[in-house]
């Protein structure tokens, strides 16, 4: 069916919906992301180690959490990003409102760069 013959109450009611699915996903990749460091946060103070046992840090206790804490959240919230790339241009090949998941990629972008530069200092330096 062509583009042109649909309804144009249609075509606008579909516009319209795109909006709200960017939004959500958006803000899923983002609370999914710090969910996920939370929770490799509490992992690593409730098993203990090293670190803590010498009274260098409280929260993440060996290297195994120094490297895990930020790569996980960062893989969820890379993950995410591309996915919000992909979903993109599926509604850009569909001929559909494209714009507001455009807009949701430079949303999740920044946000993914700036758990990544954040946190990777942990992952390079480890807790001093």
């Amino acid at each position: 069916m062509a583009i042109d013959s649909d309804d144009p109450l249609e075509r606008l009611e579909r516009r319209m919906y795109s909006g709200r699915p960017a939004y959500v996903y958006t803000c899923a990749v983002i609370v999914a992301t710090l969910v996920a460091g939370l929770l490799v946060g509490i992992a690593g103070y409730l098993s203990g180690g090293p670190t803590c046992d010498a009274g260098k840090s409280t929260f993440i206790c060996s290297r195994t959490w120094e490297i895990a804490f930020p790569v996980i959240p960062a893989a969820v919230s890379l993950f995410g990003c591309l996915g919000g790339f992909w979903r993109t241009y599926v509604e850009w090949k569909h001929f559909r409102n494209w714009r507001p998941w455009l807009a949701m990629c430079w949303v999740l972008m920044p946000f993914t760069l700036m758990w990544m530069v954040s946190t990777f200092g942990i992952l390079i330096l480890g807790i001093k």
